[in-house]
């Protein structure tokens, strides 16, 4: 069965529900002569819109039952919609977007600057994760590719017909020492980045999330270096997993840089 979706000639909705929000082009709104907002544009799937709706309400640091006593619905009611088992009509999502002080829009769109930033937080730790592991899984396979087809007995001659193979497998050797470096630079630059978007992000990403990113980190590191190691007869496994320490390291340091701010800013909260 497919997702239903919302066609976005969906006519006008109270100007009294949405405050008389100003035009907006990004969000393609507008106010007719009648003081309606209407909406135009392509289609929303409602699943986005569930999805729009739990950020926002998250965004705005409220539970699911003090949205549904100010909109007048029950809590249930709150969570169907965000789970998309049920959507809400037009008029209760001017309501709840008028309760989370944002646009109506944002909700069918997910537009919103903080909804960017939160979409953001929730992919772009993973995308680094990946990226780092994409090198490192790279240069476990080529270190035992190389430890597998082209090794040389201890004590062997040098000689014309085996000096190019030699210095081939030196070349290769200097190609796995570039990735781990490679590995090790793009873990501590994206570390780096990300804490510094922390610094001033509002609302603070879940710092759970941060200790997700250091686990797939992890975990990750382990499924591209073991098996390999496991495989390879000529090193040993601590050939394969010493960068993955030097990788970690920035993880770490991000993790805690992560806790401190939510701890700092819950302080201030309380206070």
């Amino acid at each position: 069965m497919g997702v239903a979706l919302f066609p976005l000639w969906i006519g006008c909705i109270s100007a009294r529900r949405a405050k008389n929000r100003p035009f907006s082009r990004r969000n393609k709104s507008f106010l007719d002569g009648m003081g309606e907002i209407c909406y135009r544009g392509g289609e929303v799937n409602d699943m986005t819109i569930s999805q729009n709706l739990k950020d926002l309400r998250r965004l705005s640091g409220m539970t699911q039952e003090q949205v549904a006593r100010q909109v007048g619905l029950t809590r249930q009611a709150i969570s169907s919609y965000e789970s998309g088992r049920t959507q809400p009509d037009l008029d209760t999502l001017a309501r709840l977007a008028e309760v989370y002080g944002a646009e109506i829009t944002d909700v069918l769109y997910g537009a919103g600057p903080r909804q960017r930033a939160l979409r953001f937080w929730r992919r772009a730790p993973f995308l680094l994760a990946a990226a780092v592991l994409a090198v490192v899984l790279l240069r476990s396979a080529l270190l035992l590719g190389l430890n597998t087809f082209l090794t040389f007995p201890d004590g062997m001659a040098v000689t014309e017909a085996t000096r190019s193979l030699i210095e081939r497998r030196f070349a290769l050797l200097d190609v796995v020492q570039v990735l781990g470096g490679l590995a090790e630079t793009v873990s501590l630059l994206g570390c780096l980045v990300l804490g510094v978007l922390l610094f001033p992000a509002k609302p603070l990403p879940p710092a759970g999330r941060g200790l997700l990113f250091f686990l797939a980190l992890a975990a990750g590191l382990l499924l591209v270096t073991v098996p390999f190691a496991a495989l390879d007869g000529v090193y040993r496994a601590a050939d394969y997993l010493w960068p993955g320490l030097n990788i970690l390291l920035p993880a770490v340091l991000l993790l805690l840089w992560w806790g401190i701010l939510a701890l700092v800013r819950r302080k201030k909260e309380r206070a």
